[in-house]
């Protein structure tokens, strides 16, 4: 174990030290050594405020530092929408030389609060994939549950509450030393576990839904619609699509892109897979595309070209505050590097 860490480390710090020193060159050298045309950075949530229901699992960006990010953009790459991208693989158009093309994941209320607004200032398209269950905050979705809870874990009367979830959780066979990482182990077949464990900490999630309404609603969905950007869908209720059937995996995708054709007329059939797109054979794909369930999806890979020729890989702009072009180099690097294994196997 100690080894695979000490390599693990290693390797991070010494793409850390190629980007770094990337960072120094024109973007447009990036571009070139890489051959990719089209850059596809996504988020979940931008916000000056806490939010209870996520930052315990993840890093979000606020105002300024997302403006930041999109001025990097604007400088360097030029902004295209998803219909754009469609109308170049149904039509042979050509993107322009250096594009990139801006999504955002799971749908929360800050989309239509503080990211379009923005967007329209700059001029800048977006897509926003949402899961069904979640429009008018009618569900909580389980990694959201689980935030809550690990905020609930450092709020007072926490060796109380701890004891009380290690003790549900060995009672489930879910083992482990600190509770909040119990938590994060936590997956969507046994999600139940969590409304088990919001009772022992007094934690009622309806009523979290009800006053915080972290989602968006049909309302504002239909307000993005009419400003001029796209909706994708996102499965039903965010389950790691690993940890599916076959069908399973279908049934998420069907349902989420049914919903979203009936209530607001969406007709472009784009997606998005939650958390990723790891455990997800070509047969999902040949039967998705082939039944026209989609024309276009997403994983989050970075900067890696997929064997699906519709299927485009996302990198994240969260997970670390780094400035954009550091974040890009990064991304440049792997791909580098992917590109360079290739070549020697």
């Amino acid at each position: 174990m100690n080894g695979i860490s000490n390599n693990s480390g290693w390797w991070s710090g010494f793409k850390n030290q190629l980007a770094r020193a990337a960072a120094a060159l024109p973007v447009g050298a990036w571009h070139s050594l890489c051959g990719r045309p089209l850059i596809l950075p996504y988020y979940h949530l931008i916000s000056d405020e806490p939010a209870p229901h996520v930052r315990p699992l993840y890093r979000y960006k606020n105002i300024s530092q997302f403006k930041q990010d999109l001025d990097f953009f604007l400088t360097h790459f030029h902004p295209i929408t998803l219909d754009d991208l469609l109308q170049s693989l149904g039509r042979g158009r050509s993107l322009p030389q250096r594009s990139f093309l801006l999504s955002f994941d799971d749908g929360f209320r800050e989309m239509a609060e503080i990211v379009a607004p923005i967007l329209k200032v700059k001029g800048v398209s977006a897509t926003f994939f949402l899961n069904s269950a979640f429009v008018d905050n009618r569900e909580l979705g389980f990694h959201q549950k689980i935030a809550l809870l690990i905020g609930q874990l450092a709020a007072g009367r926490a060796t109380v509450l701890e004891e009380k979830l290690k003790g549900l959780f060995r009672e489930k066979g879910i083992m482990g030393n600190e509770t909040a990482a119990m938590l994060k182990s936590v997956r969507y077949a046994n999600r139940a576990i969590l409304d088990e464990a919001a009772a022992l900490g007094d934690l009622d999630f309806d009523l979290f839904l009800k006053q915080q309404k972290p989602y968006l609603t049909s309302e504002q969905i239909r307000r993005l619609l009419q400003d001029g950007f796209t909706i994708g869908g996102h499965s039903v209720d965010h389950p790691f699509y690993g940890d599916l059937t076959l069908d399973e995996q279908l049934q998420q995708t069907r349902e989420s892109m049914r919903y979203l054709a009936e209530q607001f007329g969406v007709s472009s059939k784009a997606f998005a897979f939650p958390h990723s797109d790891t455990g997800v054979s070509q047969t999902f794909f040949k039967r998705s595309y082939g039944e026209g369930t989609l024309e276009i999806s997403f994983g989050t890979a970075g900067l890696l070209r997929d064997s699906w020729p519709r299927h485009f890989q996302r990198f994240s702009m969260e997970k670390t505050f780094l400035k954009p072009r550091l974040i890009m180099c990064r991304n440049y690097i792997r791909r580098a590097c992917r590109q360079s294994v290739k070549r020697m196997l």
